[in-house]
């Protein structure tokens, strides 16, 4: 009886996450939210991946004149 009832559980269980994760994909973002594109100005840490793509890109853009 007891193997049931884990059986029970475990299958409720996957059953309420699949549920969730179908109503939480079709929520539209709020507004406000759609471009969260970091803005890198503020946050201050200098070793930040996001930040070292960005000056990356700015020295290649210099380097080839396009900037």
């Amino acid at each position: 009886m007891k193997v049931l009832y884990g059986i029970l559980i475990v299958g409720s269980l996957v059953l309420l996450y699949g549920f969730l994760y179908l109503k939480n994909r079709n929520t539209p973002a709020p507004e406000g939210c759609e471009n969260l594109k970091p803005d890198c100005n503020g946050c201050g840490i200098k070793d930040c991946a996001l930040r070292q793509v960005e000056s990356v890109i700015e020295e290649e853009l210099n380097k080839n004149g396009n900037h």
